[in-house]
């Protein structure tokens, strides 16, 4: 899907966090990472997430990190285990902490070319 300068997939295969990463490194892509004006946006939330889970490039190594290596600035993530070290998203813009062996649904994001 193209949405202004990116386009997006969202998965509906399930696979663990490393494994979603890797699918979309194989497509020239990333997981999901959002910028602080876009999560303040909340374009994307409300138009193509649904009730499921998607694993988007957030994970806390020392820390909340984006996969591009940004901090995310004012960011509420839901976590109520210390094994719960990766992001995800739902509609309504819940970021949530899981455990990165889950299987869930995944969003790649690649920039487009420009021409």
């Amino acid at each position: 899907m193209k949405y202004g300068d990116h386009c997006y997939y969202f998965s509906v295969k399930e696979m663990n966090w490393t494994s979603s990463r890797e699918f979309c490194i194989a497509q020239n892509s990333s997981l999901l990472v959002l910028t602080d004006k876009e999560m303040a946006d909340n374009l994307l939330f409300k138009d193509f997430f649904n009730e499921h889970f998607y694993w988007i490039g957030l994970r806390n190594n020392s820390g909340w990190k984006w996969e591009d290596g940004t901090i995310p600035n004012n960011l509420r993530i839901v976590s109520n285990s210390l094994v719960q070290k990766c992001g995800t998203i739902k509609k309504g813009d819940l970021l949530q902490a899981s455990s990165c062996e889950v299987n869930l649904r995944w969003v790649c994001r690649r920039l487009l070319s420009v021409r």
